[in-house]
């Protein structure tokens, strides 16, 4: 019997609205979410996301905008969260990091993990990015000794007393867990890359901040609020700590993008180590893409929002066209011009062009009634095809083969003319359609996952029993002259 299926994005921070960065991952993971139901059902899959909040960024946010937090925070949750709805993402929970629910469950574990011993109150001296949220070493800068990631933000010096979770204590753990598990971190290359970080000596980590504005208080000393990475990384756990969710956990399974993989394969691992709770079933870390070849950002006006392509393009048409780009784990590039040609190619010319021209031909020669006594063609081996891909969390894979499909079917229409041979050999003519046709069934349970929008328009024309429908658009190669 196969177990069910937890899905997570990681939580976003709330200083600034959704760009099609995080919609690249959030998509990602609402597709296997889709594939997940398609396999086990809707009753047997989780798909968790949410806003991360508790931060200084907030804080700051906040101040610039003009208002109080909690203000704040109801308002650009909202955005995300309407954001989500507005492209299509089919979520279980949406877990924002002030509820109760997860104070509650940061609270139990950090209670648990410091009754054990592995967090204790020492004294921390050193350097720290607040656009990472994170601690940094001199060696982790550039050479004008800002960080990388933000070099236009100065890089606070600290000296204040913090509590300090033993993660050096899992060193041995981790890697011992890496070896029994070599397929827990996906790709491969972001595994190597932890393993050699694990094995190059891990050092105890800063789990509060005493100077912090906002943030959840420690259990045994309110003067200090938890580290906004600590925090956050529980929300995975807190958001099916209900009795109808918590077996889902056993099958929990992390879409991150690279940047934050040390914290969720070596700092959340250990965390759970320490707490007695059992790992989830696997990570898989993303890449990231350019805008015509330079990195997305505010000031060169190249942030793209995934709602202005949805209205242009569509929502099958912004989750084809990020996914399709580049392989699931490298790194890639965007461009407005290739993205329309994509639909005008591929979903237009491709999907669309397909669909119209078989069921109008089925409509026009055979009544709209294709003979399902005729051999057909045995597809079963194709859907494997799509599975097995998908399984592997191919994503681009599962997107080629579906086009290479659509160009299967589109070839063999054009090459036997079934139009001309209809009016001369209506038998010969009959077993075409009764292909082309199977053609369009198998696709349309693709597009269950792949293009969830059109899928029921591509169900109406495939009709009942052999019987199709009307012919729908269902990609309008105008909008791209929008």
């Amino acid at each position: 019997m196969k177990v069910a299926s937890y899905l997570t994005t990681p939580i976003y921070y709330v200083n600034d609205v959704p760009h099609i960065g995080h919609s690249y991952c959030t998509l990602a993971t609402d597709t296997l979410a889709r594939f997940a139901r398609m396999q086990l059902g809707n009753n047997e899959v989780f798909f968790l996301t949410g806003t991360d909040e508790n931060s200084q960024k907030t804080v700051d946010a906040a101040a610039k905008a003009g208002v109080s937090i909690e203000v704040y925070l109801k308002d650009m949750a909202a955005r995300w969260q309407s954001t989500w709805d507005t492209i299509g993402i089919s979520y279980n929970d949406f877990i924002r990091t002030t509820e109760a629910r997860h104070v509650d469950t940061v609270h139990e574990l950090f209670q648990k993990i410091y009754d054990k011993g592995d967090i204790y109150k020492g004294t921390y001296k050193g350097l720290y990015c607040t656009g990472c949220e994170t601690f940094k070493k001199s060696s982790d800068l550039n050479e004008a000794g800002r960080c990388i990631d933000h070099p236009n933000q100065d890089i606070k010096h600290l000296d204040e007393t913090n509590y300090f979770f033993r993660l050096s204590a899992y060193e041995k753990p981790l890697l011992e867990w890496y070896e029994k598990n070599p397929d827990w971190l996906q790709p491969r290359s972001k595994k190597n890359e932890i393993i050699s970080f694990i094995k190059s000596g891990l050092e105890d980590v800063s789990v509060s901040r005493e100077t912090a504005e906002f943030g959840i208080s420690l259990p045994m000393d309110p003067a200090h609020k938890v580290y906004v990475w600590f925090d956050a990384l529980i929300n995975y756990y807190s958001g099916i700590r209900t009795p109808e969710r918590e077996h889902f956990w056993e099958s929990a399974f992390h879409i991150i993008g690279k940047d934050i993989t040390r914290f969720h394969c070596v700092i959340w691992p250990a965390m759970l180590m320490a707490a007695g709770i059992p790992l989830p079933k696997g990570v898989f870390a993303h890449g990231f893409f350019t805008i015509d070849g330079t990195k997305m950002s505010k000031s060169l006006g190249n942030v793209i929002s995934p709602v202005d392509l949805s209205v242009q393009y569509g929502n099958d048409a912004l989750r084809a066209g990020l996914l399709s780009s580049f392989e699931f784990g490298s790194d890639g590039d965007f461009s407005a011009e290739n993205f329309a040609e994509f639909y005008r190619t591929k979903l237009a010319g491709g999907v669309g062009n397909l669909f119209n021209r078989v069921t109008v031909l089925i409509t026009k020669f055979c009544d709209g009634q294709v003979d399902l006594n005729n051999a057909g063609l045995d597809l079963k081996p194709e859907f494997e095809k799509f599975e097995s891909l998908l399984e592997q969390k191919q994503l681009k894979g599962a997107y080629d083969f579906y086009f290479a499909t659509v160009d299967a079917a589109n070839q063999r229409l054009n090459e036997t003319e079934v139009w001309k041979l209809a009016k001369i050999d209506a038998d010969a003519a009959s077993k075409i359609f009764t292909e082309l046709f199977d053609y369009l069934v198998l696709l349309s349970e693709m597009a269950v996952v792949l293009l969830p929008e059109s899928a029921p328009k591509m169900r109406a024309m495939i009709g009942l029993e052999g019987k199709v429908g009307a012919a729908q658009i269902m990609f309008d190669s105008g909008r791209t002259d929008k």
